[in-house]
């Protein structure tokens, strides 16, 4: 289980940069951006999701 979270970690954190990057071109670029969005729901709650997942399972 420790090397699951350790990945998870790794993934949020890899999800947050992404995050970032993607802030940056919103502005411009936001119709290519949504083409096939594979989510539900906004990216930051994504991540927020994820982080929260993270926690659940830290807790068992």
């Amino acid at each position: 289980m420790e090397d699951f979270l350790k990945a998870l970690n790794e993934a949020i954190h890899a999800w947050s940069h992404l995050g970032e990057e993607w802030e940056k071109i919103e502005a411009d670029y936001s119709d290519k951006l949504s083409e096939g969005y594979p989510f539900d729901k906004d990216f930051r709650e994504v991540i927020f999701d994820l982080m929260e997942w993270k926690e659940t399972i830290s807790k068992k």
